[in-house]
């Protein structure tokens, strides 16, 4: 009889978890369409057109234009948008395919778009590159609020400057769009937390995510931007970088161009 009941404990045990997990995932995925629904234009397309000059074995190769685009994080009502700098600056690719110790690369912006869902283009100004944080802070060059219209910029949700740290495991989701052969259409990706890097800074590393997009909690908290871990001035990793780090510099923009 013990027996009979013990097993009939564990049946109802094993039962009740399952049905909590499944109502905490069901919650999750609630919350998380929500997300999308009402802040999807937080993350937009922006085009960068630069000129390029390498010079390598003591000579300078012709200038190349190239036109880059990547996905951005709209993290204020003025549009101040955030990017993995890698994906608008190809010093790091071009310097891996040249052989020369001495090669240098001078990467010029001579016209940077921030591409509106509706089909507007915005033109901006680069205010900031972290090549160590891979970071590029961009902003609309007139700002829409001064002019008396309203923002047509939709800014990350949860706007806070100290996120909740997340633990090994933890399911999360980015929002992201598609290229333009699928007429950008937003998306979200679900991940889940691999680690939690504290030292020598913090860092998560979550898996399918894109660089330059936002990534968010169970419950629609803003965790941090997703970058490259640059080694030695190359992209090494994808990883997130937290909150805390992304408001900071963003802080120390303004200061810098007021």
């Amino acid at each position: 009889m013990n027996v009979i009941m013990k097993s009939y404990i564990f049946l109802f045990a094993g039962l009740l978890f399952a049905s909590l997990s499944i109502h905490a995932s069901t919650q999750a995925e609630t919350q998380w369409r929500a997300l999308l629904k009402d802040h999807a234009n937080c993350v937009t397309w922006v085009s960068a057109t630069v000129r390029v000059e390498v010079s390598a074995g003591g000579r300078s190769l012709p200038p190349q234009e190239q036109k880059l685009e990547a996905l951005g994080t709209i993290i204020a009502e003025d549009g101040l948008t955030v990017l993995s700098l890698t994906k608008v600056d190809p010093t790091s690719s071009i310097l891996s395919r040249l052989r020369s110790p001495g090669a240098s690369v001078q990467v010029h912006y001579t016209e940077v778009l921030i591409l509106m869902q509706d089909g507007t283009e915005i033109p901006a100004r680069l205010l900031l590159k972290d090549v160590d944080l891979d970071l590029a802070y961009l902003l609309p060059i007139s700002n829409p609020e001064e002019d008396g219209k309203s923002s047509p910029f939709s800014t990350v949700p949860g706007l806070t400057k100290k996120a909740p740290t997340p633990t090994v495991l933890d399911e999360v989701v980015s929002i992201a769009k598609l290229g333009r052969n699928l007429y950008r259409q937003s998306t979200l990706r679900r991940g889940w937390v691999n680690a939690v890097i504290q030292k020598p800074r913090p860092y998560f590393v979550i898996e399918n995510t894109e660089p330059g997009t936002p990534v968010f909690n169970s419950r629609g908290k803003w965790l941090g931007i997703v970058v490259y871990k640059m080694e030695m001035g190359r992209p090494s990793a994808i990883v997130t970088l937290p909150v805390e780090d992304i408001m900071e510099i963003a802080d120390q923009v303004r200061s810098r161009n007021q």
